[in-house]
This record gives C-alpha cells, structure tokens and sequence, in this order.
C-alpha cells in the first residue's frame, strides 16, 4: 500500500516545549540529565520490525534518516545534504553528507541505506511498516514474493555517497515517510553479526542518531540515552543523557515527580484536577485514535454488521472521556483522529468533514434492537467475549467501563483480559489471538491514508480482518487514478472514511491528547501530532 501525505497545510505542528532561545553551539557539560517516563515497555530496537510510539521514541533518538522532521514538524534533509528529483517525480538521487559515522566508528554510506530497505522489504523480516515503500519500484513485488530479487528494489548506491531512489509510481508522501525508521540505514556487518538477537538489547544496536542506548537489556524498564558524539550534527545536541523510565502506575509517576526524580509524567483524571494551575501542567495534542477491534476470523458473531454497530452504540464515549479518562481524551465520532490533516474540498478538518451523524455514537436503544436483529441472524441466543487490553491505567480503565457498558446488551458476557507486557498484547493482536483488543493508532504524518490504509483487505495491521470491496477500491484510487489530483483524493478518503464508520469495521472511542506534568526547567522537546511523539536532539535542561 502506499500512505499519500497532503501537499496543504497541516492543521496542527509540532509543539516545542520551553523557550527555544539557548546558545547556537552546544556544550552538553553546562546542561543536566533529563529523567523521562514512557507509558510502556521498550518492545524492540529494529528499525524494520518496530511498530510502538515507545520504540519510535528511543528509534528517532538513536537514529536518523535522509530525512529527519525539524522543529515545525516538516521534513528536513538530515543524514543527506542535497537531493535532486527528476521531472517526472520517479527519480531521487540524493547526496550524503561526507564523513558520516556509526557509532562503533564505521563509516555510514549510501551502501547502509541500501541493505537497510531491502532488508525490511524481505518477507523473511516479516516488517509491519513494509507496505510504506508500496510505490518504489519493485516494492510491492518483493513483499508478496513476486520477486524474489531484492537488488531490484529501486535504491542503489552509485557510490558511498550518492544514493539513487527509483519509484514507478508517484509518491507525494516520500519526504515525511523518509523521516521514519524503517527508512533508517543498516549497517550490515552489525545486523549479520547480531543475528536474530539484533535490536533487542542495547549492545545489538548501533546509532546513527543523536543519542547512543545503553542499560536496556531487553526486559528491563529503564534505560539511558548518551549523547553521541560521533553524530554528524552532534554540535547542536545539548543535553548529556536522557534517561527514560517505564512508569505504568501513574500515581507512581505523579509522586516520583513531585519529589523531583523526574521531570516529565502523564497524569490521571483525579492527577489533571489537581494540576491545572500548575506552572509545568501541559496538554499535547495527538493526531491518535483510541478503537475496539472486533476478531472476524476467530468469532462468527463478530463478522455481523448489526452486532459489531450494537456494540459500538452500547458505548457512552462522552463519560469514558470526561469521567473515566478526564484531560485526555475527546469521543471519537470518525477512525481518523483529528488534529491530522485539512480536507481540500472544504477547508475543515478532514474528520469533521467525513463524519456521518449518528454512525459512531450512543444510543441504547439502537444498540439493543441491532444486537436482537444481530443474534438471530447468526443463530445464537448467547455470545461470550474476551476483551484484550493493556496493563496501564487508563487502560484498565476504559476496559472496566466499556464491560460495564456492553453487558448491558441481553445474553453478552465479557471478560477483560489484562496483558502484561505491552510487547505481548502487540503479539496476540499481530497473531489475531483475540474476539475484542482495545487498541490505538497515531498518525505517521498528516494524511488520512495513515490511519485509513490500515483497513483494506491485505493491510498487515488489519488484525480483525474487517474486509469491504467499495472501501477497498477507494483506497486503491486515492493512491494510482487520483494520486496527483488532491481533491479527489480527497473525496476517495471521505468515502472510505464513511464506509468503515456506518459499518463499524472498528469502533472508535476517542481521541487522546496527553495532560501531562513538564518540567519548566527542561526546554527544546519536540512533540510532533503525527509520528514519534517526543524527539530530544534540541532539549537541554538548565
């Protein structure tokens, strides 16, 4: 599949945390270490198999592409100096800057970005974020095994540092997808040597980025990130070290906060009351979506549009987000987040745009008559489900409401289950091991493609194998007949949009933002809407 990136502008950028007025040349002695929080586990560190914003964090702090996103959240070139297109748009060649290095000290050339894509492209990698390079030629083939060759992927190294990307078909989206890290160089001696223990501990990885890992065994749930001097822009790296700790708990963080171990912590509804008037509490837009998805493959029932739409209107997503989930979340009424792009045709924000009124909503009485209507059509007078969810607060959380909510419907039964590590609960869902997973999506980059491209019927993320004939024709046109007519486009996303709302392919519950407590002394973070939440190259703490 190819994900299409709108040419307008975005409705929301990134956001830089703190003032941005330091000294041009950094010198990382006169700053402090910052002490950080994720949500969830590391789950891998291999550029081609990784699929959580945690590891797109700690990817974007080690790594660096041809491009990497700047502080307004645009693409900027990075590891490259220069690229020259051609006039048709199929042909990049791009110019490395000269004496890149790894940093073990080898040197990084165009021959590393080679082997880096062909090796995510392999089906013997098995990389999620594979489809990403749908459009470059021979992509497509090699993943579905069509070609076997991978050299006849289009990127070759003319020379260590000239690099020559050829697409055969036009790709609007390449720069920002460019800044992602399947799209990072390997270095091939590494990679071989590491074998399949490669990107699953801190000495199986290899920095090409700002930051170089260490203490992350792997299982462990904190780590560090070293500033790395080796990094071609290491000048305007500030900080010495970013540690990062896994806090799930999080009256844990607020406390560990409060009596200063750290300087960044998301925060409960009950914590967000508490914080409002405090100089550090800050609120960071998402483009993200919070969705039930419904098992088709393992659960007959579920495969029925009246059940999968009376389980959706069973949900009061207004109360999930004021009362069980206050300062984070918004009901979701589209699969698309907001926040994400602007619709050409009207000038709204595209979710708004395509929302259908009354599909994704609560309404008791629907949802009992459709799950009537539903479980006669399927034969069955009972129907038992297990919900998968993580093992973090909110998650815990939205799961014991939405239960509460669903069994209102006669003859449902759920039971939650609650998976420990984050890692696993991505397992189950990729393996489909599951009737119910409340799972997320953040945008990649600001195109409705980024979250509708999950869905159409070979979609390696399509976990509950939603299938639709017309939602998939629409995705096909938006990226070959109306690839370089944006409106239209446009008009294809809307429809697709519509089709998975009105049929509930997945149940959307909100969109997230953070409410979180930042540290005022910390300065320079970028948080982006779309892609990998917090990029560290700028911040410095005084």
């Amino acid at each position: 599949m190819n994900k299409v990136l709108k040419t307008s502008a975005l409705l929301s950028t990134a956001l830089i945390l703190g003032s941005t007025l330091a000294p041009i040349t950094a010198d990382a002695a006169k700053y402090k270490t910052i002490n950080w929080t994720e949500g969830a586990d590391l789950g891998t560190m291999d550029p081609s198999k990784s699929t959580a914003a945690v590891d797109f964090d700690a990817l974007q702090a080690t790594g660096d592409g041809l491009y990497r996103n700047d502080k307004t959240n645009k693409p900027a070139l990075a590891l490259a100096e220069s690229v020259e297109k051609s006039d048709d748009g199929l042909s990049y060649t791009f110019k490395l800057r000269s004496g890149l290095k790894w940093s073990n000290g080898d040197a990084l050339t165009a021959h590393d970005f080679v082997y880096g894509w062909q090796r995510t492209n392999d089906p013997k990698t098995a990389s999620q974020y594979a489809y990403l390079f749908s459009g470059i030629k021979n992509a497509d083939a090699i993943q579905s095994g069509e070609e076997k060759d991978l050299s006849t992927l289009g990127v070759n190294a003319v020379d260590d540092t000239t690099l020559e990307v050829t697409l055969e078909k036009p790709m609007p989206q390449l720069e920002s997808v460019l800044t992602m890290a399947p799209f990072y160089p390997q270095n091939q001696k590494f990679v071989e040597k590491s074998g399949k223990k490669y990107g699953t501990a801190a000495k199986y990885t290899l920095s090409s980025g700002p930051f170089i890992l260490k203490g992350w065994t792997g299982s462990n749930n904190k780590y560090s990130l070293v500033k790395n001097d080796k990094y071609y822009d290491a000048k305007v790296v500030k900080t010495p070290k970013v540690v990062v700790e896994t806090i799930k708990d999080q009256n844990t963080g607020y406390n560990l906060y409060k009596s200063g171990k750290v300087d960044f912590t998301n925060l409960s509804p009950d914590q967000v009351k508490a914080s409002k008037k405090n100089k550090a509490y800050k609120v960071i837009p998402q483009a993200s979506t919070f969705y039930m998805e419904f098992n088709e493959k393992k659960v007959k029932a579920l495969a029925n549009t009246k059940i999968r739409q009376a389980l959706s209107y069973a949900i009061d997503r207004k109360t999930l987000s004021d009362k069980i989930l206050t300062g984070t979340a918004t009901p979701a009424t589209t699969f698309t987040s907001t926040k994400l792009a602007q619709d050409p045709n009207t000038g709204k924000d595209f979710a708004k745009a395509a929302e259908v009124k009354g599909a994704i909503a609560y309404d008791k009485t629907k949802a009992k008559k459709l799950f009537k209507e539903g479980m006669k059509e399927v034969g069955e007078k009972k129907l038992k489900l297990q919900m998968v969810t993580d093992d973090t607060d909110a998650a815990k959380r939205s799961a014991q409401f939405l239960q509460s909510q669903m069994e209102k419907l006669d003859g449902l039964d759920i039971d939650v289950k609650v998976v420990v590590p984050f890692k696993q609960r991505l397992a189950l869902s990729q393996d489909k091991k599951f009737d119910l997973v409340i799972t997320a999506w953040g945008a990649d980059y600001g195109d409705p493609s980024t979250f509708l491209d999950l869905y159409t019927k070979d979609s390696s993320f399509n976990n509950g194998s939603w299938d639709n004939a017309e939602y998939n024709k629409l995705m096909s046109a938006a990226k070959t007949t109306d690839v370089n007519d944006e409106k239209k486009r446009y008009d294809d996303y809307k429809q697709a949009e519509q089709i998975i709302d009105k049929e509930v392919g997945v149940a959307p519950l909100y969109y997230r933002s953070y409410a979180t407590l930042f540290r005022t002394s910390v300065k320079g973070v970028v948080t982006n809407p779309a892609g990998a939440p917090y990029d560290w190259k700028w911040a410095y703490k005084n």
